[in-house]
């Protein structure tokens, strides 16, 4: 169990080293541009060896494909978050999921280096940018499948295509206006209501321009999922059960972990038990360590539903 436990702290002081990288290339990134930013900066910006380097990524390429990953990893945590304890119907729910990646690409710059990207002439940058912006997509279109029903996964792909659209522009405006009180939460808000009027007609006149099959399989050539190991996750519940907890902790997790050792999963007991475990451990020394492991839980009971969903489609 020694070793177990030492080979977890390892794995998170590798992640943690290399997400330090991360961020310091993005900074880099953001203030000089990609193509005038070497892989020597970035090297002595981290203050890592070059061999530290190639060991996380084999190109600049991939770096700037790291970062990206770890925006929508991030923003997937922060979503699942979000959801748990919640109608996943709820609209304005959606609204402020739709808020997070928006909000993590404006406070890291990485907007920035997407106009830079799209209007290089670097094409494998910006095939990174597309995918991860399909990506998006696709969320965005799952999740209206989970709000109008089964009937709109024809529909969910081109109405994503014509929401972001609305919400780049509009945003945009706003910009040039200098109409700063208009949180990006309620831009989305009142797009979702708009949208709701263009479903409908969707729906009952079955109209649309984008072909589902040739999007579906556009997707399965571009998309790349999050990928995690949930018996990991199990583990460092087991570990977390051996701190020094407050009664009320314990049972929580001891709660979640007997939830694990089901053939199946409850849904609706995990759900109340995720929004239990994190409100007991809010303001502790474990409060980050366990939302996250609370959102990747979330993230794998939705991820399951879906592909079964698709399955007995």
């Amino acid at each position: 169990m020694l070793i177990a436990r030492n080979h977890l702290i390892e794995e998170y002081r590798m992640n943690k080293r290399k997400k330090a990288v991360i961020q310091h290339a993005l900074q880099l990134f953001v203030e000089n541009g990609i193509a005038k930013t070497s892989i020597q900066q970035i090297i002595e910006r981290a203050g890592i060896s070059k061999g530290t380097f190639y060991n996380y990524f084999s190109s600049k390429t991939e770096c700037v494909e790291a970062i990206l990953e770890q925006a929508r990893y991030d923003a997937a945590l922060l979503r699942a978050e979000l959801m748990i304890g919640k109608d996943p119907t709820d609209i304005h729910v959606f609204a402020n999921q739709i808020a997070v990646l928006w909000k993590i690409n404006q406070d890291s710059g990485l907007d920035v280096l997407y106009e830079e990207i799209l209007h290089s002439g670097e094409v494998e940058l910006k095939e990174l940018v597309l995918r991860h912006r399909l990506l998006e997509f696709e969320w965005f279109s799952l999740r209206l499948c989970e709000i109008y029903g089964e009937e709109m996964r024809h529909y969910g792909f081109e109405a994503a295509v014509l929401f972001y659209g609305m919400l780049q522009y509009l945003s945009f405006s706003c910009k040039i206006l200098n109409q700063k009180s208009t949180s990006i939460e309620e831009m989305a808000s009142t797009l979702l209501k708009y949208l709701e009027k263009i479903i409908d007609l969707m729906l009952h006149e079955k109209t649309a321009i984008l072909n589902s099959d040739k999007v579906n399989i556009f997707l399965s050539v571009s998309k790349k999922q999050i990928h995690f190991d949930i018996s990991e996750i199990k583990t460092k519940f087991e570990e977390l059960a051996k701190q020094n907890l407050t009664g009320p902790q314990q049972e929580i997790v001891q709660a979640i972990l007997e939830e694990f050792n089901r053939e199946s999963t409850r849904t609706l007991i995990l759900n109340a038990f995720l929004k239990v475990l994190i409100e007991v451990f809010e303001g502790s020394e474990f409060e980050q360590e366990v939302k996250e492991m609370a959102s990747l839980i979330w993230y794998d009971v939705r991820a399951k539903q879906l592909r079964q969903r698709l399955l007995t489609k």
